[in-house]
């Protein structure tokens, strides 16, 4: 029986979100994280295909593997308080705007409830750096800074011309993360190309975030 089954659970169910060997998934275990190997499939993460670290950067497990490329920003978001799991991912319809000039517009507005519950009222955009160090720096600097601005952990982190990092408490968080940001993608390109897209107000979004059912709701994922 394996040691993994969140992982492996996580992995299987994000990869609808990939082609191949794309993307990547974690999780924290008290003082070591367990992330998917360099190379491997989401759809079918065996133990074996799982190498676990420090939270210094030390291999402890599985050495003839090599951890993800994109380790370092998983250590990183995996130390924030109430993170256990981390999910990248590639959704289409949002990497087409990731991949435009409506990036911003995306991260910054919301266009209906579910939006604002499960991507938060705004979304942290990284700007495109080449995967791995460089972009580990990237996400370090702008979460930090997103932070300090917003006085909240960005739970969803869209990445320019790359793809999405859902961060959650639970694997089932991580993945209604990423499909409402899939949605959102889809409906934001649905209402463009009808030639206007109707925003939720500042006023409907501060509602929607202090309504006790909807914080009622998000706390059961």
């Amino acid at each position: 029986m394996s040691e993994h089954k969140d992982l492996q659970l996580l992995a299987k169910k994000a990869s609808d979100f990939v082609v191949g060997a794309e993307g990547n998934v974690s999780k924290k275990d008290g003082d070591l994280f367990y992330i998917k190997s360099s190379g491997s499939f989401l759809k079918n993460l065996n133990d074996d295909e799982i190498v676990c670290y420090d939270f210094f950067g030390n291999q402890k497990s599985n050495f003839s593997k090599k951890g993800s490329m994109e380790s370092k920003f998983h250590s990183f978001l995996l130390q924030k308080k109430d993170i256990n799991y981390v999910c990248h991912t590639h959704p289409v319809n949002t990497l087409k705007i990731l991949c435009s000039d409506y990036a911003n517009e995306f991260a910054n507005k919301r266009i209906f409830p579910d939006q604002v519950i499960f991507n938060e009222k705004k979304s942290c955009l990284i700007p495109y750096n080449t995967p791995g160090e460089d972009l580990f720096i990237s996400i370090e600097e702008n979460v930090s800074e997103f932070i300090t601005n917003e006085k909240f952990f960005p739970k969803l982190i869209l990445l320019k011309n790359h793809g999405i990092i859902a961060c959650g408490k639970s694997v089932e968080e991580c993945i209604v993360i990423t499909e409402i940001c899939e949605k959102s993608a889809e409906i934001f390109l649905g209402c463009n190309s009808l030639g206007k897209i109707n925003f939720l107000s500042d006023e409907d979004i501060q509602k929607l975030i202090g309504d006790k059912n909807e914080i009622y709701r998000k706390n059961l994922l």
